[in-house]
């Protein structure tokens, strides 16, 4: 089972995991792009963290992983995920993705397995648009 029941989800959270979702493909000035969502667990100075990521696909050239791929933005900022929030709960974090980032709350992934979703995404020809696995 690839992906995490909202229930999961909430639990690895609290168990001090990340989990993660990729979103969307698009492409912009001749370039392909990803983006992908990421919850972290609190930290001494955090609450749950919300970010979103935007990557440049490189089509896997150099057999990178798709959270190596590089900021598809300039700044430096971006390499590390743009923060959207942050919660005090699991459940307020699941929430929060969903409704600012459209993230699926019954589609999170253990961090590391997102690269297994990238690998769904290339096989199904890169498509553009909200990711929707089959």
């Amino acid at each position: 089972m690839r992906h995490l029941t909202r229930s999961f989800a909430e639990g690895t959270l609290r168990r001090g995991r990340e989990v993660e979702q990729l979103l969307e493909a698009f492409e912009q000035d001749g370039r392909h792009g990803l983006r992908w969502a990421s919850i972290s667990p609190p930290t001494r100075s955090h609450g749950f963290t919300v970010q979103l990521h935007t990557v440049e696909d490189l089509d896997d050239t150099n057999q990178l992983t798709v959270d190596e791929y590089p900021s598809f933005h300039e700044s430096d900022e971006e390499d590390f995920g743009q923060t959207i929030g942050e919660t005090e709960s699991a459940e307020e974090a699941i929430d929060l993705a969903a409704r600012e980032l459209g993230a699926d709350p019954e589609r999170w992934v253990n961090q590391g397995v997102l690269q297994d979703e990238y690998n769904d995404y290339v096989k199904q020809g890169r498509p553009l648009g909200r990711w929707q696995p089959t």
